[in-house]
């Protein structure tokens, strides 16, 4: 019996850690239309690219700031990123890669040819990394791969002045 109330215990704690972490509120921030939002667009004066970048800022009507994209584009594909905030603690991040299925340059149609997409959750400003059990995320090169988008998002000098009060 003691060692089901201690188990009962851990588990109820570890619980309560996790949700902690709005994961469901963070993914729908990711997730939302911004249709209905005029974003303040920005040259990226940081190249990361050969063909140039952006950046993309999406406000609340209150001034909030709601999701900031960066957009940079080269001959093959482009990589976006997307920071959406649920509140100055709690964001997530999306990096998408988009392969072309033939360079930009040229004659001929043109497609997308490979599409991927890694979602990064943000809490207190710390990376959320599942219990070891159930996760799934290789524990050594996801939260790697979390602090270089975090980076590259809210420490940038062309747009630090939206990502101040975000906790990092």
């Amino acid at each position: 019996m003691k060692i089901i109330s201690i188990f009962l215990i851990i588990l109820l704690s570890a619980a309560t850690s996790r949700a902690e972490c709005p994961l469901d509120r963070i993914s729908e921030a990711l997730g939302a239309p911004l249709g209905h939002m005029k974003p303040l667009e920005r040259r990226a004066p940081t190249l990361q690219s050969t063909e140039g970048g952006e950046w993309q800022i999406y406000r609340e009507p209150d001034g909030r700031l709601h999701t900031i994209f960066r957009k940079d584009y080269g001959e093959g594909g482009r990589t976006e990123r997307r920071l959406s905030v649920v509140d100055k603690n709690t964001y997530g991040i999306a990096k998408t890669h988009i392969a072309y299925i033939r360079q930009i340059i040229g004659d001929g149609p043109f497609a997308v040819s490979q599409q991927s997409t890694e979602y990064y959750y943000y809490c207190g400003g710390k990376i959320y990394m599942p219990d070891e059990t159930w996760g799934t995320v290789d524990r050594e090169t996801y939260p790697k791969a979390a602090i270089e988008a975090k980076h590259s998002l809210l420490n940038d000098k062309d747009i630090a002045d939206f990502t101040l009060g975000l906790a990092k």
